[in-house]
């Protein structure tokens, strides 16, 4: 049977029918695919559709009705004592309604943020970086600190055409050390005191200022180099023009001292021979002038460096009085309190 089967498949009809049979097959196959990519599709695709009407539940849980104000039973009895007011409402079916208290809210910020208003100035005001020409009423010398500035103000200082600080206003400060040899700081509070015969007599305004030197030549009006620098400048003095002399003089008379010791070689571990002082007590008694000699010269030169110099500013030496904020009448007073913790707290520093 099987050799007659391949002959009939090698023929040409034979042929024709296998090619048929995989036809077949093939479109089957493809068919087959086609439906059931057709059914998920349309699976995919699928819109449930909703009742219009649906179905309504129900459900019973079991509760209690809901008390918005505190029943109390009403009696005859007279109230009892309430911590805190309560507001009555009318009677309902014998009670006796209550509101409780409203509890009390505290604020969350301690800090009031309410702007403060702006302060408004006075007519009479200057503003910021005035300079009030002044001159010293007491001499200053940078030895003594402790001595106040003084001032007389010179000439008027007006604002829009309003007299702000006469002249012959008083001025007080307080001096200070400054890294130049030849001049005395002033900076910090100053006081103006009126002392005229105005209303404003006896006032008394506190300012933050700054003392410049002023170099005026009142015959020819020019100003000089130095005028507007920071500081009072005054005259370099000396203290003691001997002590330079004794400090030169002890010093020469240790060196003398020291040379007048008797000396003896001695061997060193190397080999070499140096000098050193005999052991005797003329030496002893030398030696010890000399260390006394030598500390005196150091003394002595302590004593220049500290006070052997210092700087005088003479009574009646211009300046100005640079004003570093608003200069406003309106804040001044007689009797201000505020003078004495200004002068308290520079005292202290």
């Amino acid at each position: 049977m099987s050799f007659r089967l391949l002959p009939f498949l090698r023929s040409p009809t034979g042929n024709i029918v296998v090619f048929a049979a995989f036809v077949v097959f093939g479109g089957v196959t493809m068919l087959r695919s086609n439906a059931r990519e057709r059914a998920r599709t349309a699976q995919m695709t699928k819109v449930d559709t909703v009742s219009a009407t649906p179905a309504i539940e129900t459900m019973t849980r079991p509760t209690l009705p809901f008390m918005p104000a505190l029943l109390v039973k009403s009696t005859r009895d007279p109230k009892p004592a309430m911590s805190a007011p309560e507001e009555e409402l009318p009677v309902e079916r014998g009670f006796l309604r209550r509101q409780p208290p409203k509890p009390h809210v505290l604020p969350i910020s301690l800090v009031s943020t309410a702007a403060d208003p702006a302060p408004q100035l006075s007519k009479t005001y200057a503003p910021y970086g005035r300079l009030i020409p002044c001159e010293t009423v007491i001499t200053l010398e940078s030895s003594k600190l402790d001595t106040p500035v003084i001032g007389l103000v010179t000439e008027d200082v007006w604002h829009n055409g309003e007299l702000i600080i006469p002249a012959g206003a008083e001025v007080h400060g307080r001096a200070s050390l400054d890294r130049s040899r030849e001049r005395i700081a002033a900076s910090g509070k100053w006081v103006v005191v009126w002392r005229d015969s105005s209303p404003l007599n006896g006032t008394e305004l506190v300012l933050n200022g700054i003392a410049l030197d002023r170099e005026k030549d009142d015959a020819s009006g020019e100003f000089g180099l130095r005028d507007g620098s920071a500081g009072l400048v005054g005259d370099l003095i000396k203290s003691d023009d001997y002590q330079e002399v004794k400090m030169f003089a002890s010093t020469f008379l240790a060196g003398v001292a020291s040379g007048l010791q008797q000396l003896q070689n001695q061997g060193t571990a190397f080999g070499d021979i140096v000098q050193v002082p005999k052991v005797s007590g003329r030496n002893a008694a030398l030696q010890g002038t000399a260390d006394v000699l030598n500390a005196y010269a150091h003394q002595i030169q302590e004593a220049i460096a500290r006070d052997g110099f210092y700087v005088r500013v003479p009574a009646g030496h211009q300046f100005y009085l640079y004003v570093t904020e608003t200069i406003d009448q309106a804040n001044g007073s007689r009797g201000n309190k505020k003078n004495e913790e200004v002068w308290r707290t520079q005292n202290e520093k």
